[in-house]
């Protein structure tokens, strides 16, 4: 075993090496002897920065009968992907696929291999294909009813009661708050995102809000508020293009923004983002009340009406700011949801609620 510890590389760079039969074959055999992997078959490929690819497996005589054959690998491997490791998103991603996955009563893909390279800040992920056992993904932009909202919301309500408090927390220490350091470091200068939002992705919206130290203050201010409040793990992205669709319900891929925070911060970004401004409208105070039914039904009793909806008004802040400083996403994308997310916030004064 120590020899196979000193030469099996968990999260190697180059895609040649992951798509190899012997890798793989590490891969699936775990701590135990490799799998007779004998042939891979790609079926599909994604790019350009975080690779997936869809393969079938062939595997030799040797190997145990009945072995599942479709997976989903997914990395960051040359460039530009590699130019991501920095952020260190896809260690978080391996880790919550590592430690806190197993503990969760989620609708999730079933992940075999999450290796890491810390010193790297690379991590490459191998899963159950979920297209071939009949699930669907969703697109970011394609119509999401309050129904489906109201699967997805249960998933995320699951993650939070599952999670709840700083006790549970403590099971994972890499796990770190996000709005402070996004708030310090500014990796888009709040300069340039008001730049962003006096151009085309801001047009729909007050002058008010598109601002970028405007913007930046009130992710400061949430950052502030919720030192007091209850934290728990959060998906951090969770807008339809990370969501799933299987005949069981909603269920949540895409876990590089894991956090802790205040379960706000999923809720409002997902009804905001999810759901056309006019389905957002006419449903949000329905379905805040759902999710804290479903947190009261995994086993966390939930804030009072006024307080939720007080925190959910301002946490709408924070899915604005995520798209008002994004760039390497599809124009359409980018367009639609600073004009939903932003829509939000004038319509509920986030950012005078924030007082900024």
């Amino acid at each position: 075993m120590a020899d196979r510890a000193e030469t099996f590389n968990p999260a190697p760079l180059l895609l040649d090496t992951v798509l190899s039969a012997a890798w793989l074959g590490r891969a699936l055999g775990g701590a135990g002897d490799p799998m007779d992997v004998r042939a891979v078959h790609i079926v599909d490929q994604f790019g350009p920065s975080c690779t997936k690819v869809r393969m079938e497996l062939e595997f030799g005589p040797s190997a145990p009968p009945g072995l599942h054959s479709a997976y989903c690998l997914k990395g960051f491997f040359g460039d530009p992907g590699i130019g991501y490791l920095k952020s260190g998103v896809q260690l978080t991603e391996s880790a919550f696929y590592r430690d806190c996955a197993p503990t969760l009563s989620m609708r999730l893909a079933e992940c075999v291999h999450a290796g890491s390279d810390e010193a790297r800040g690379a991590g490459v992920l191998l899963m159950k294909d979920l297209i071939t056992a009949g699930a669907r993904f969703l697109t970011a932009l394609e119509p999401y009813s309050a129904r489906q909202a109201e699967s997805s919301l249960d998933q995320l309500a699951r993650l939070h009661a599952a999670s709840w408090g700083d006790a549970v927390l403590a099971k994972w220490p890499w796990v770190r708050s996000k709005a402070r350091e996004l708030t310090r470091y500014q990796v888009v200068p709040a300069a340039r995102v008001t730049e962003l939002m006096r151009g085309e992705r801001g047009a729909p919206l007050p002058d008010a809000i598109r601002d970028g130290a405007r913007i930046y203050a009130a992710l400061g201010r949430i950052a502030d508020r919720d030192t007091a409040l209850p934290h728990c793990l959060i998906h951090g992205d969770a807008h339809a293009g990370n969501m799933f669709e299987n005949a069981d319900g909603c269920g949540i891929v895409d876990w590089q923004l894991l956090q802790r925070g205040h379960w706000s911060l999923d809720v409002a970004y997902h009804v905001a983002a999810a759901l056309t401004v006019e389905d957002r409208r006419t449903h949000e105070q329905d379905l805040l009340r759902l999710y804290l039914d479903r947190l009261a039904a995994h086993g966390v009793t939930p804030p009072a009406w006024d307080e939720a909806w007080d925190r959910y008004r301002e946490s709408l802040a924070y899915g604005m700011f995520l798209w008002a400083i994004t760039i390497r996403v599809d124009p359409p994308v980018i367009m639609e949801f600073n004009r939903r997310l932003g829509t939000a916030v004038a319509d509920h004064d986030s950012f005078g609620r924030l007082g900024v």
